[in-house]
């Protein structure tokens, strides 16, 4: 079982070095690395030249935009399960042989998803389900985030491709939810897709300090999570509810004074509504 693992990387050097020793040290061997480099110099191409004799790479370039760039690694793909690891994220040893026993052990599974955590094993990137589920368009939101994805290819070729307008470096106003939207689309093909919390990719969490970085950052994003609501046709009582926790949020953050965590939490609420009603 053959995997292509689509990363694309664009300002990262050190991160991208950490994946690929972590690719170094995977148990199962038969695999894929398909790097999208949108940087202007040769930063990656080194890194590349490092570890060139210790798995198949395979290079390619693209326009900036994160979505685009997982396009253009569609095209390359030769495997028989795709993924789609951040250039910031790294795999324990032991991740693709946990995913090729689930698939050599449920034929009818089109993909498997996992969770994110930190260095310290401890949850990052959100909250993650805690019991093994079959993902639906309502619990997908706790159950997958774009590195822990692994799809049969024949469902990916479904699907097509990722929406060029969702996604980090889109200069759209939703700078988020690609994976999530492309995910859903498996789904609504009829394709089978379980999540398993025992399968951990690793991810920093990026949000450490509530400053304007990260208030643009959950302007992008929660609003890009709102738009994938839109563009999927949820009913407005799941909007309410997904835009009702993080003003909840907001509201305890503020009686317990922390006012930096406050103003996120209502950037989040809003942004997602905002996200759902804005058609572009």
């Amino acid at each position: 079982m053959k995997f292509s693992l689509i990363m694309a990387t664009l300002g990262r050097s050190s991160e991208v070095e950490r994946l690929f020793r972590s690719l170094a040290e995977q148990t199962h061997r038969d695999f894929e690395l398909i790097v999208v480099d949108q940087n202007n110099d040769d930063r990656v191409t080194q890194v590349i030249e490092r570890f060139k004799d210790e798995f198949q790479i395979v290079y390619c370039r693209s326009e900036k935009g994160l979505s685009r760039a997982r396009n253009v690694g569609l095209q390359a793909v030769s495997g028989d399960i795709v993924a789609f690891p951040d250039d910031d994220c790294w795999y324990p040893p032991q991740v693709l042989e946990f995913v090729a026993d689930k698939f050599g052990n449920e034929a009818e599974l089109a993909g498997v998803t996992g969770c994110s955590v930190d260095g310290g094993n401890k949850p990052s990137q959100g909250r993650w389900s805690t019991n093994p589920l079959i993902v639906n368009r309502y619990n997908i939101w706790t159950c997958a985030t774009s590195y822990t994805i692994f799809l049969r290819t024949e469902s990916v070729r479904a699907v097509g491709g990722f929406d060029e307008q969702l996604g980090v470096g889109s200069g759209s106003r939703w700078g988020a939810g690609e994976e999530v939207n492309f995910l859903l689309g498996v789904l609504n093909a009829g394709y089978k897709v379980r999540y398993e919390p025992a399968l951990r990719v690793c991810h920093p969490e990026p949000i450490t300090t509530y400053d304007e970085k990260a208030y643009a950052r959950g302007r992008l994003y929660n609003r890009g999570f709102g738009r994938v609501l839109s563009l999927n046709r949820y009913p407005m009582h799941f909007v309410l509810y997904v835009a009702a926790r993080p003003a909840a949020g907001c509201v305890m953050s503020i009686l317990q004074g922390d006012l930096g965590r406050a103003r996120y939490y209502w950037i989040a609420a809003t942004n997602r509504v905002l996200g759902w009603v804005d058609q572009g």
